[in-house]
């Protein structure tokens, strides 16, 4: 693993690279990471999904959005599509490390929605996608966080407290306007749409690559605690790309 930053001194964006193993034309992949808790709860299984991608050949890269984990700026700092550009600083990047037109990208969560959206967006620059637990709706994405067990809205900012980080009024606006089938009908881009949360499952309308495969849920804090990866998971994966 080499850390490393992306981007300007004023959007400092941190990544960590792990470098392909073995020969043959070079290949690469990008991962977009959740949000909030959900990402400090997969950020294991995303790290494991990173070595196997290396183990089997792809160039990898994992980034933190601007205004979370170790990157520059603050949330109150971020909107979705300042992620979108982030990500597309972490494709040229990596493009550029190990040669490469296009990449392979990965996303979990609203990592997954962003990844889609970039993809639409620069359908050139995308050999595959891959959406693990997309956020299908935004507008119930968000009612559920503010139903999630101890989240708390600050009547003064108007920002939900979920699992010890806040969502502004802003962000939950942009997240709300989320709608997947749409962005979905616009990619070009060949796609795998893995859904393994069975109670999301029900309620999701079908895109054409979905597989239903139920595992656990790496982003909830209960498979946290007990370590667990969804190793089936990141099987199909490499898998399907291979």
């Amino acid at each position: 693993m080499n850390p490393l930053y992306l981007g300007s001194k004023q959007r400092r964006i941190f990544s960590i690279y792990d470098a392909a193993v073995g020969g043959g034309p070079p290949r690469a992949a990008v991962l977009c990471y959740p949000w909030g808790a959900e990402y400090v709860y997969a950020h294991r299984s995303l790290r494991q999904l990173a070595a196997k991608l290396a183990a089997s050949g792809f160039h990898t890269l994992r980034f933190d959005f601007y205004g979370t984990g170790d990157s520059g700026g603050e949330f109150s700092q971020a909107d979705l599509a300042g992620w979108q550009l982030d990500t597309e600083a972490a494709i040229a990047a990596l493009s550029e490390m190990v040669g490469v037109q296009r990449v392979v990208l990965i996303g979990l969560r609203l990592g997954a929605n962003i990844a889609a959206q970039v993809a639409v967006a620069h359908p050139a620059r995308c050999e595959a996608l891959v959406l693990w637990d997309p956020i299908a709706s935004g507008g119930d994405y968000v009612r559920s966080l503010h139903t999630r067990s101890g989240a708390r809205v600050d009547a003064q900012s108007g920002c939900v407290e979920v699992d010890g980080f806040e969502l502004t009024p802003e962000m939950a606006a942009e997240i709300s306007q989320i709608e997947l089938k749409d962005t979905m009908a616009s990619s070009s881009c060949r796609s795998l749409v893995l859904v393994t949360d069975t109670e999301a499952a029900a309620a999701a309308v079908p895109l054409p690559g979905t597989e239903a495969m139920p595992a656990p849920l790496p982003w909830l804090e209960s498979v946290m605690i007990t370590g667990e990866v969804p190793v089936k998971v990141i099987k199909r994966i490499i898998e399907w790309l291979n």
